[in-house]
């Protein structure tokens, strides 16, 4: 993966943080492997994956565990091709090494493949059902983009700043915070009004479009995105064969599953962080700011 900026949210006076593995994953690490495995055994393949170099506490399994797993994740959010390397390794290894001592596969494992969807990656095994043959897991990358997503989410975050346009800003920080979180429905939710707010304010300043006002309040009415993407693409301003048809299947696939609950998983709510902030950033640059 090329360096990186993590792109860091600030929200109500919270922090979320996109990473390579998020705080619910390496939490949940520390769970489930402090208890596990020997402290013995945590130091030798630390050694071996090459994670150990990067922390310095060792009082006890939990810390050994915290303070390699979080010095090795902020090495390689800064751009350490060796240290995201030995990061992964370790969690491939402590987690076969966790399952083999094992006759079924641990419960909290699906719990931990989420997670590690919703960051990115999914937890293949290799691992056989017959007695006495062993496989293992290895993480595989799911996002498809060349760009790492949080560099993408960055430079969204900035492209909507600095044109002013807060309220899809906040709707998009919510969402990035929601994924963070693993609160995917919400997540959702808020990605659809991002794009909603963003393509109203895009067809107000570039096609004189104006939001159809609610008589009695005077304020613009709710739900106006889909009537300012069909202004978009019937008056030309965006052609069907160059975004046009992308952006109304966006904005249909926007209403569904969205904030049912039980209805989105982590790799569905990442696949739509992942595209909306492509064709946000792609709006923004077929509509260049105003002078």
């Amino acid at each position: 993966m090329p360096a990186i900026c993590a792109s860091v949210l600030r929200s109500e006076g919270d922090t979320a943080l996109m990473t390579i593995l998020s705080d619910p994953t390496v939490g949940l690490l520390i769970r489930v492997g402090a208890p596990a495995v020997t402290a013995s055994h945590i130091k030798t393949l630390m050694m071996e994956t090459g994670i150990f170099q990067y922390g310095s506490r060792d009082e006890n399994k939990d810390e050994l565990l915290r303070s390699r797993l979080i010095g090795a994740r902020a090495a390689a959010d800064a751009g350490d091709t060796e240290a995201r390397r030995a990061l992964l390794s370790f969690v491939e290894g402590i987690l076969d090494y966790i399952a083999s001592q094992r006759m079924r596969e641990p419960d909290w494992m699906n719990a931990m493949q989420e997670r590690l969807r919703a960051d990115g990656f999914e937890l293949s095994s290799t691992r056989s059902s017959h007695p006495g043959r062993r496989g293992g897991y290895q993480l595989l990358p799911t996002d498809s983009i060349s760009v790492p997503l949080p560099k993408e989410i960055t430079a969204l975050e900035a492209d909507l700043s600095a044109r002013g346009y807060t309220t899809a800003l906040n709707h998009y920080q919510h969402a990035v915070d929601g994924l963070v979180n693993q609160k995917y429905e919400s997540a959702n939710g808020d990605l659809r009004a991002a794009l909603e707010d963003l393509v109203t304010r895009l067809a107000e300043d570039h096609t004189g479009y104006k939001r159809v006002l609610d008589k009695r309040t005077g304020q613009p009415r709710a739900n106006q995105g889909g009537v300012a993407v069909g202004h978009l693409i019937d008056g030309g301003y965006l052609p069907e064969a160059d975004g046009g048809k992308l952006l109304q299947g966006l904005w249909a696939m926007t209403h569904t599953n969205g904030s049912h609950p039980g209805q989105s998983d982590a790799e569905e709510a990442r696949f739509r962080m992942q595209i909306i902030t492509g064709v946000g950033r792609f709006l923004l640059r077929q509509f260049p700011a105003v002078p």
